[in-house]
C-alpha cells in the first residue's frame, strides 16, 4: 500500500514539474513558429509522423515500383502541390519549407527514403497533423499518390537534367472541385 502511495505522489510531482517547465517555457518564448523547436518538440513531431501511419500501410507496395517513368507522371502534380514546401528538387530549400516547424523534410534524406512505400503513400493521402503536411486523398486518386511515391524515390538521384527534361508544367487536373468551407 505504501508503494502505491509513493508511486502516486511521485507521479503527481513529476506531472507538476513538467507542467511548470512547459508553462514557463511557453510564457518566456511563446509558441511562435519563428524559433527552432527544442529537442522535445522535435521528438514529439517525429513520433506524430510515425503514429500517423497505420500499421497495415507499412506492408503496401507501390504498384508502379517497376515503372522507371512513373515519377515523370507525378511531376506536374508534385510541382503544383508539393514543391512550394519541398522544393522542385525535393530538398525542402524553399521560403515556405525553411520557415515551417517542424522543418519540411528533405525527401532525399535517408530517414525519408527508409520509409516503406506504404508509409509514404499514407503520409501523402492522410497528411500528418501538427506538421503542416496536408491530406490529399479527397483531391487526388490513389494512382496519383502512388506515382508521387515513385517521385519521392527518384529524388536522391534527381539531376538538373531530369528537372529540365520535364518541360513546362501543364495545369494539373483535380479529381474533385468542391469549394473549401470556411
Amino acid at each position: 500500500m505504501r508503494f502505491l502511495r509513493d508511486a502516486f505522489i511521485t507521479l503527481i510531482v513529476l506531472v507538476a514539474v513538467v507542467w511548470i517547465v512547459a508553462y514557463t517555457r511557453i510564457r518566456a518564448g511563446g509558441m511562435s513558429a519563428d524559433a527552432e523547436p527544442g529537442a522535445v518538440e522535435r521528438t514529439v513531431a517525429a513520433r506524430l509522423v510515425r503514429l500517423s501511419i497505420p500499421a497495415e500501410a507499412q506492408q503496401q507496395q507501390n504498384p508502379f515500383r517497376a515503372d522507371p517513368a512513373a515519377w515523370r507522371a507525378a511531376a506536374d502534380h508534385y510541382e503544383d502541390h508539393c514543391a512550394i514546401c519541398h522544393g522542385s528538387d525535393g530538398h525542402g530549400r524553399t521560403g515556405m519549407g525553411e520557415n515551417m516547424y517542424p522543418k519540411v523534410p528533405d525527401l532525399a534524406d535517408a530517414g525519408v527514403q527508409r520509409l516503406s512505400d506504404g508509409a509514404l503513400f499514407s503520409i501523402i493521402q492522410n497528411g500528418v497533423r501538427w506538421t503542416g503536411m496536408p491530406a490529399w486523398k479527397r483531391e487526388h486518386s490513389a494512382e496519383e499518390a502512388w506515382k508521387l511515391v515513385s517521385f519521392i524515390r527518384k529524388v536522391p538521384s534527381l539531376t538538373s537534367h531530369d528537372l529540365e527534361s520535364l518541360g513546362p508544367h501543364e495545369d494539373h487536373e483535380h479529381r474533385d472541385h468542391r469549394p473549401v468551407r470556411r
